[in-house]
């Protein structure tokens, strides 16, 4: 097949499923992956797509998420990993044996997994995927939130959901979002039914932590849920100087951490 009509097909795929990784084109068509990524570099040049880390998404449904163009969570959980897996680490630190702790769903929480395989932990969370990343041998204990299941979220949400939530009382709540505004002081995610239940959870926990990556600075989501002061905590790899509020915690790319 020749490069021209390859592209116009990754261009179909990433129409059709908002997002495409380079291991989906380099299996359907067969290709390497240095063919694959020269291909979305091309995409990217001709305007069409916005790569990220391990694929690529079009540059018109960048800016405002919502239900219609949100990827599944298990395409997006290599997206920036390294990042995510500092900002959790940094994170899990504020966790204590015997803690009562909320996961939210997205794929930033999931790095938290490996940081209290070990620890006798309460977990309440609605993200099963979060739940096969914990080993057999996991000794805490856990509550996973029933009601309206999305396959691609791997989550539930919707009134169900919130109505278990009322029962509960968290120490630690550890909380994802797909949009931080700087300028609004405000952050969004992709569905309304999502948003209601984070809304619920800021209001049953003693301390909550917001775990957000760069890539997600000037992105719009359908949803805003929070504001930044909503929040004791924001964990972040990096944020501008100039525009970082008082509880942004970042690190710097050697492992550093900085407070500001």
């Amino acid at each position: 097949m020749i490069s021209v009509q390859r592209l116009k097909l990754i261009q179909e795929m990433i129409e059709k499923n908002s997002f495409v990784s380079v291991k989906e084109i380099m299996e359907r068509f067969e290709v390497s992956r240095s063919s694959a990524m020269r291909d979305l570099i091309e995409l990217e040049n001709q305007g069409i797509v916005i790569r990220e880390r391990g694929g690529a998404m079009l540059k018109e449904k960048a800016a405002t998420v919502s239900s219609a163009n949100e990827a599944a969570i298990r395409t997006k959980e290599n997206l920036h990993a390294s990042q995510k897996r500092e900002i959790c680490k940094m994170a899990s630190q504020t966790i204590q044996e015997g803690d009562c702790i909320y996961i939210d769903g997205g794929t930033t929480p999931l790095f938290l997994a490996e940081k209290i395989a070990n620890m006798k932990v309460t977990i309440i969370t609605p993200n099963t995927y979060f739940l096969e990343k914990l080993p057999v041998t996991f000794p805490g204990t856990i509550y996973l939130l029933g009601g309206e299941f999305g396959l691609g979220r791997d989550m539930s949400y919707g009134p169900l959901t919130i109505e278990m939530l009322k029962q509960f009382n968290f120490d630690l709540a550890f909380l994802s979002t797909n949009g931080i505004d700087l300028e609004r002081k405000e952050v969004s995610v992709f569905d309304f039914q999502v948003g209601a239940v984070k809304k619920e959870v800021l209001k049953r926990c003693k301390h909550n932590r917001l775990l957000v990556d760069s890539s997600k600075i000037g992105k719009r989501a359908i949803c805003s849920w929070a504001q930044f002061d909503s929040f004791q905590d924001i964990y972040m790899d990096t944020c501008p100087l100039e525009e970082r509020p008082e509880n942004v915690i970042v690190y710097e790319e050697k492992g550093k951490k900085e407070n500001v």
